[in-house]
């Protein structure tokens, strides 16, 4: 077994190079070490700007011996690496392989990636260019730098990148490739009506795929414990960049994305984030390790930390959902108290490294993130990233604020579960209920499996437009999961509804609605027409209203509600944009009916008493159970500043442990026995606790 996979990851990177004279190699090594870092990625490519050249990376930046060198530089790998080997620390070089300085582009005209309408691309990071992986001479560039990395003692290499953009790649080699694919000259990427739109984004997808394997194989060729791996997608669609996690994982040993880079207001970021990211990953990466690229940096200030609590809950979250992490500052940050959390975490980790290592999920609920169809749906937005700009999504049913406003309420309903992709639908065994928030197109294989998971007692609740694409995108004349639904699709999406309501079906009792649900609850701004066929209607659609102070509303004939039966198992859809609702506005009553569905179709896990801000997490490993209790109880704005600790919380867990142990505290608890379990009184939570049980 390779080593990454015998250690949970404590990466630290110390970023240093747009400037090396801001830390000594050996402090850098002295201060990894202190953190409790036992993975570096360590800078030997200069990237600041210098001799008149703007910032990126060029050849005559390498601080490595290579045959590519332009200009002969101290070998500053080769000075570190023994220096770093006393303290125990593993190496891999940063190879930013998607920004380079503008005159390296000039040099090398047919490396760059190519705008449709034949310009460069350019502005990468405001000043650099950056090169095609498709490029024969640049491939044979970086694969070179990868042989004279891997002639030191080096642990394994880190690839930023690569990447195309959302007006990439018409360079000569991606049209003489894609003509080769397909007979036909490239699409427009920005035309996704096109035909072809749907090829181009695949080949842009196998393109990286390939070479990332070619990468992989020069390295394995010279150590097979080299460590390989690039910063990948988290639940953003692929088609800008051409990251595909699902392909990315096939050549590479580990899954890493940027889910704990915060940007701007931070009361505008999701709050779970990097709790996304990790569940994703893991999720995704087949086994193999996810680790959530968590920078301390409140960007795009990069050289100004987040508090302390933020940095707390980035590496929280990540731990608690089944990663492990990467964190990174600059020099200037070398003296600040935040760094104090990142040493915290990983002495943690360092005494408890069973707790964090191949640990698998409990949860018995499952939440899609639709991660093919993402990118074929109009509905379908693009967060701002470091790779990418923000892209909103056109039309009703945005996937992004669909999933993440049911993620956020099964959060604070305290339901443990895990958020799966597309290819996840083979095989949904492990769950009792399964959300599809709107995921528009599933694959036929996917749509089979979700039919077996029902009849043999599994559980659905799905919104608005599940299943109504064809996987090129093309709409389907009805649900794909028509039978499931107990519903016809009639032609019509409506809306938006800004002032209208829901109510129950006359005459009908609803087992999903709380005892303390309204009369009239606020409708989604969306919904979709259609008729119960099997199904039979718990809720419906008022009539539409003039405008918000009008008469009473009415009742109408539109279902909201369905619930169906197939063979052993339930079936819930949700007529509407339930998800956009929950994200928007949080109303109780639409929470409520969220915890309600989660509570009645999947075995509950875990209780906790009167806290409400904190979430779980339940990951088990070699007979080990472990709880994790992260606590989001603070200001109402963010960044936030300070945490409130929780005294005396009381939980329930399904559960038959007869010891209990607070890791971070180092204490143990009373276990009670009660009916289907123990319970257990934590004496305080302040911002992440982890109990292991046994």
């Amino acid at each position: 077994m390779p080593w990454w996979m015998n250690e949970p990851l404590r990466v630290v990177e110390i970023c240093d190079g747009l400037d090396f004279n801001g830390v000594s190699l050996q402090k850098q090594a002295d201060i990894v070490a202190d953190l409790g870092g036992n993975v570096q990625h360590f800078h030997c490519m200069f990237h600041g700007a210098s001799d008149g050249d703007t910032a990126g990376l060029n050849d005559r930046r390498l601080y490595f011996n290579s045959s590519l060198a332009r200009k002969r530089n101290p070998d500053r790998l080769g000075k570190y690496l023994p220096m770093a080997r006393k303290k125990g620390i593993r190496v891999l070089p940063y190879f930013n392989v998607h920004w380079y300085t503008w005159q390296f582009g000039e040099e090398h005209p047919d490396w760059r990636q190519v705008r449709e309408n034949q310009t460069p691309i350019d502005q990468v990071y405001s000043t650099g260019t950056s090169f095609c992986v498709n490029a024969l001479g640049y491939r044979d560039w970086v694969f070179q730098i990868l042989r004279d990395l891997a002639r030191y003692d080096i642990d394994g290499v880190f690839y930023d990148g690569p990447i195309f953009f959302s007006d990439s790649c018409y360079c000569p080699e991606c049209r003489r490739l894609f003509r080769e694919r397909t007979g036909q000259d490239l699409p427009p990427k920005s035309n996704r009506d096109h035909p072809l739109w749907k090829e181009l984004v695949e080949f842009q997808a196998d393109s990286i795929a390939r070479f990332l394997a070619d990468s992989d194989a020069i390295l394995k060729a010279i150590n097979p414990e080299l460590l390989f791996y690039m910063n990948g997608n988290a639940n953003w669609p692929y088609w800008p960049t051409g990251r595909d996690n699902v392909r990315i994982i096939r050549h590479s040993d580990m899954l890493i994305a940027e889910g704990g880079f915060l940007y701007n207001d931070l009361n505008h970021q999701p709050l779970h984030k990097p709790g996304v990211t990790a569940k994703l990953l893991s999720s995704q990466s087949g086994g193999k390790p996810a680790l959530g690229a968590n920078a301390a940096g409140h960007k795009p200030w990069n050289w100004y930390l987040l508090p302390e609590p933020e940095i707390s809950l980035l590496f929280a979250q990540t731990l608690a959902h089944g990663g492990t992490y990467w964190t990174a500052f600059f020099p200037g940050n070398l003296n600040q108290p935040q760094l104090n959390v990142i040493r915290d975490y990983n002495r943690l980790i360092q005494r408890h490294p069973q707790a964090f290592a191949a640990t698998r999920s409990l949860a018995r609920v499952a939440l899609l993130w639709p991660d093919h169809g993402c990118n074929f749906y109009r509905g379908s937005s693009v967060p701002l990233t470091d790779f990418t700009r923000k892209i909103d999504a056109s039309g009703a049913g945005d996937l992004a604020a669909e999933f993440q406003g049911f993620y956020d309420a099964l959060t604070a309903a305290q339901v443990p579960f895990d958020v799966i992709g597309e290819d996840n639908l083979a095989d949904p065994t492990a769950y009792d209920l399964i959300f599809l928030p709107n995921a528009p197109s599933l694959a036929d294989d996917a749509a089979e499996a979700l039919r077996r998971f029902v009849a043999k007692g599994g559980n659905l609740v799905a919104t608005f437009e599940t299943s109504l694409y064809q996987r090129d995108g093309r709409r389907r004349d009805d649900f794909g999961l028509a039978d499931l639904f107990g519903v016809r699709y009639d032609g019509e999406i409506f809306g938006p509804m800004n002032w209208d309501y829901l109510t129950r079906t006359p005459s009908r009792k609803n087992p999903y609605r709380p005892a303390t649900s309204s009369n009239f609850i606020p409708a989604p701004v969306h919904g979709i027409r259609v008729a119960a066929t099997t199904g039979r209607a718990l809720m419906n659609f008022c009539h539409r209203l003039p405008g918000c102070y009008e008469n009473t509303p009415t009742v109408s004939e539109l279902p909201f509600l369905v619930e169906n039966r197939h063979g052993r198992g339930r079936i819930v859809f949700l007529a509407g944009t339930l998800g956009a609702a929950l994200s928007a506005a949080r109303f109780p009553d639409h929470t409520d009916l969220i915890a309600t569905l989660a509570n009645r179709l999947a075995t509950p896990l875990v209780k906790i008493d009167d806290a409400p801000w904190i979430e779980v997490g339940i990951r088990s490993r070699e007979g080990k159970t472990w709880l994790h209790l992260i606590n989001y109880m603070a200001g109402l704005k963010r960044p936030i500043r300070q945490l409130r600790r929780r005294r005396d919380v009381q939980l329930w867990l399904r559960s038959a442990a007869a010891r209990a142990t607070l890791l971070r505290q180092g204490k143990k608890l009373p276990v009670r026995k009660r009916s289907n379990g123990i319970c257990l009184t934590v004496p305080q939570v302040e911002d992440y606790e982890i109990i292991e049980l046994s």
